[in-house]
């Protein structure tokens, strides 16, 4: 893509054929002062909230609001754009979307046909590695399940959170991209630009390919959690079943302790000198007739 670009003091990047300019908001305003009299449209480009494109008298506008991928649950990046008949508008106040389009320029060989194209081109753009993103975190998922499984980790859960809120984030993300493409669709079609409509069904494809890569990784992941809580319902079940076995074992000594431990005047073998010998000899057979009855009769076994 062979587009000169010339910065100003004013942030403005224009290209030869004056098709595509980044601008701040007031820059932008000061610029298209008929465009931005529209309420609705100066509203949704002074305060941008989530991915979308409008379409109004010949106009596309909207926002993008960009999960970083370092840290997709607070960091953003976000900028606006306005697409005329005869020009693109970025609406960006810092100096990202310049940076984006620098890197694509040096990337893209094809010359600006329209600005519709350029749209497109951009948008790819920016989804073009992240299916690589959702690769590593398949990888990531495969591995906190092995530790998992290992047990050599203990607060896999915390990650597993955190995972589940960044891929909630993502899907969310094309899910938004999704209907912002559905938007522009009638826009491309009546453009008759063959190019447009080429790339913007390719990019359609691509958005609903990640958008249900990341929904199975969504699903793996709740598997995987599920699978962590049964391990986990498993492990507090032995041992609620080995306290109850000792409890039942040792209730009845306890019974037998305490009654003859108070030393009743007339009661049985309290007196005799093989007495004490005697209730040991019962505890013992008492103690291992409980085991063999636990051990045969598969009492607190799991099924």
């Amino acid at each position: 893509m062979n587009m000169e670009t010339v910065e100003t003091e004013n942030t403005t990047v224009q290209s030869d054929a004056d098709q595509v300019e980044i601008l701040g908001l007031e820059e932008f305003r000061k610029k298209e002062p008929g465009i931005c009299s529209i309420r609705h449209i100066d509203k949704v480009i002074s305060k941008p909230e989530f991915c979308k494109a409008s379409n109004f008298r010949g106009l596309v506008y909207g926002t993008f609001v960009i999960p970083s991928k370092k840290n997709l649950q607070i960091s953003h990046n976000i900028f606006a754009f306005c697409l005329t008949p005869d020009k693109l508008y970025f609406i960006d106040e810092g100096s990202k979307v310049r940076k984006k389009v620098r890197a694509m320029e040096e990337e893209y060989d094809d010359e600006i046909r329209t600005p519709l194209v350029f749209l497109l081109d951009f948008m790819e753009y920016l989804i073009r590695e992240d299916l690589y993103v959702l690769q590593g975190y398949e990888k990531t998922l495969s591995q906190l399940a092995e530790r998992m499984n290992a047990g050599t980790v203990a607060d896999t859960g915390k990650d597993f959170m955190y995972m589940r809120s960044e891929l909630n984030a993502l899907y969310t993300y094309y899910e938004q991209l999704s209907n912002m493409a559905q938007t522009m669709e009638q826009v491309v079609v009546q453009s008759g630009d063959e190019t447009a409509q080429t790339l913007l069904s390719l990019y359609i494809q691509r958005v609903q390919h990640l958008a249900q890569m990341t929904h199975t990784l969504k699903e793996s992941l709740t598997q995987v959690l599920d699978m962590k809580q049964a391990k986990l319902s498993e492990r507090q079940n032995d041992l609620v079943n080995l306290l109850t076995i000792v409890t039942s074992i040792f209730t009845p000594l306890t019974l037998i302790t305490g009654w003859f431990g108070m030393n009743f005047v007339n009661m049985h073998l309290l007196k005799e000198p093989w007495g004490y010998t005697s209730v040991i000899v019962f505890c013992v057979i008492l103690t291992l007739a409980e085991i063999l009855v636990i051990r045969n009769w598969k009492i607190f076994r799991k099924q």
